[in-house]
């Protein structure tokens, strides 16, 4: 990697958004935890000993859930900042528009950590917000990667609800599930992610995990002190939405030769629902990092089986039709802008 490029994503997608992170964190789940310890007070004070301790009412402690659909998406647009550099208040071409995707997704996740939603209102909320996210990052290849609008619009739809249906499913499943448990499975997906779009000459979703992995770190640290803390009701949003935004931009900038390997990266995060209440913690997380790594170690093995065939066919050079351009002492091919995924690509070797 290029050491001027992984100097400013371990700062922007590292560093700065992990420790604000954990200090916003730390700061926000310790009030809620003095205001509810107060409040349990006064309820001893008031509590009538001639009634059953299972007849006492339970206050739902959802605590400051809103602010970590922020947090995320903070750490998801310093490390896209870093990869390019640059930012546009409304960039023209779709492969800047990463963090407009996941600032609106996280807007979806803000709502539903302040506000309860009835099942179907949220459920179409996350509709919404996929949906709105999908356009954002392909309406510019109408024409071209879709055939027509209708196929457009049919792949929107279809993105947008397959993405609500999973949401809504860890969702639930993650208001019974501790914190830290689901951190380490979300670290290991997007851990994993990142050498898989690498390999699929996808440089934005080989280094934008890196901000959501220093964000989940934060996660787990606070989650491990504060046993209140759950990602659902925002955070789960979040992080579907961040996988859904890598692999619209994987299938749609690099193509489908590697797809299978990419839709297994997809289909990670239906682990999460792996869980119950009778299940511990440990068990949860043991059960899902068996079947992460039977699904993102089969991604990985079809990526290298694809790089092998490659290599073992004719030697074909993919840029031959592009004019060499001087960078650093090196040749390296010059793309044009809608095809700046293999640009960026190279970007992150050393020439």
């Amino acid at each position: 990697m290029n050491p001027q490029l992984q100097e400013r994503l371990m700062v922007y997608g590292g560093l700065i958004p992990g420790a604000i992170s954990l200090v916003l964190l730390l700061a926000a789940w310790y009030i809620h935890a003095f205001k509810k310890s107060r409040a349990d007070h006064l309820d001893d004070d008031v509590f009538d000993e001639d009634e059953g301790e299972e007849e006492r009412a339970v206050r739902p402690a959802t605590g400051p859930r809103w602010l970590l659909p922020m947090l995320l998406a903070g750490g998801f647009a310093g490390a896209d900042f870093a990869a390019n550099d640059v930012f546009h208040l409304w960039p023209d071409a779709n492969n800047y528009r990463f963090t407009h995707a996941i600032v609106l997704i996280a807007l979806v996740g803000v709502v539903e950590g302040l506000v309860r939603l009835p099942m179907l209102v949220g459920f179409v909320v996350r509709v919404l917000g996929f949906g709105g996210a999908f356009w954002m990052l392909a309406e510019g290849y109408v024409g071209s990667v879709f055939v027509d609008s209708a196929m457009f619009v049919g792949s929107a739809v279809f993105a947008a609800l397959a993405g609500a249906l999973i949401a809504s499913a860890i969702d639930r499943q993650s208001e019974d599930t501790p914190a830290w448990v689901d951190s380490i499975s979300w670290l290991v997906i997007a851990g994993a992610s990142m050498p898989i779009f690498l390999q699929n000459f996808f440089s934005t979703g080989a280094m934008i995990p890196a901000g959501i992995i220093a964000v989940l770190v934060s996660t787990l640290i606070v989650g491990l002190i504060f046993r209140d803390l759950r990602l659902a009701r925002g955070g789960v949003t979040v992080l579907v939405g961040f996988v859904l935004t890598m692999l619209v931009g994987s299938i749609i900038q690099t193509g489908a030769v590697n797809l299978p390997a990419v839709l297994l990266v997809g289909l990670s995060p239906m682990v999460m629902v792996v869980g119950g209440k009778g299940m511990s913690g440990f068990g949860q997380l043991g059960a899902r990092l068996v079947l992460l790594g039977m699904i993102l170690g089969s991604s990985a093995v079809l990526m290298a089986y694809a790089g092998d065939g490659e290599a073992g066919g004719d030697e074909v050079d993919p840029y031959a039709e592009y004019e060499p351009a001087r960078y650093k002492g090196g040749w390296v091919p010059l793309l044009d802008a809608e095809q700046g995924s293999r640009a960026g690509w190279n970007r992150c070797l050393e020439v």
